[in-house]
């Protein structure tokens, strides 16, 4: 397994965030933190790509980028609109995806992500950070391979920073938070360091 260094996402907007609070075991039996980020589709999210492609290049070589294109790897970037942006029990699509793109992060089961709030003080009760608020998060790709699925890319998160309140969804790693994130003030906008990164884009639309 081949991991990118770490990146700070644009703001997001986050959906089963329950996920962070309770951990949750997979189809396969294991025990993992995982929440949603959803974003526009069209928003520029080019150094998450460019995360995606690194550990993908330092897994498959140079051969990467053209199975990307072909559909060979997995893509951690998921249509809202698509299948995987509804309900496997009703059909119906997720409150919140349609006319976006999400991403799936995961955490292993002893590595619960960090949450913070404006004032990069932690978050300790779901209340306080539910389906629908919005935030920024730091996270890294890392590249998976099984005998069901073939090959892709996934992505891990370690800590998020809460930005505002969003209208609720329904449903509800380490490092030090001053080396992605800057406080901020309870009026007016992020600042603009936080709002996006560089990086290559294009193979994953």
């Amino acid at each position: 397994m081949a991991r990118s260094e770490d990146v700070k996402t644009i703001e997001l907007r986050w959906a089963f965030t329950n996920g962070l609070f309770e951990l949750q075991t997979t189809q396969a039996g294991k025990k993992q933190w995982n929440v949603t980020g959803l974003y526009a589709k069209g928003a520029n999210v080019a150094n998450l790509e460019a995360a995606a492609l690194e550990a993908a290049v330092a897994e498959w070589g140079d051969k990467a980028k053209q199975m990307i294109k072909d559909g060979l790897i997995h893509s951690p970037f998921l249509d809202g609109d698509g299948p995987q942006g509804k309900s496997k029990k009703t059909g119906e699509p997720h409150a919140g995806f349609p006319g976006h793109k999400f991403i799936r992060f995961i955490s292993g089961e002893e590595y619960r992500p960090k949450l913070f709030n404006r004032q990069l003080l932690p978050i300790a009760s779901k209340n306080d950070f539910k389906s629908g608020d919005y935030g920024f998060g730091v996270v890294n790709a890392f590249t998976w391979e099984n005998k069901e699925k073939g090959k892709g890319i996934s992505f891990g998160i370690s800590m998020i920073q809460k930005s505002r309140d969003g209208e609720s969804l329904g449903g509800s790693g380490g490092g030090n938070p001053e080396d992605y994130f800057e406080k901020i003030a309870d009026e007016g906008d992020a600042p603009d360091s936080t709002k996006s990164g560089a990086g290559a884009s294009g193979l994953f639309e």
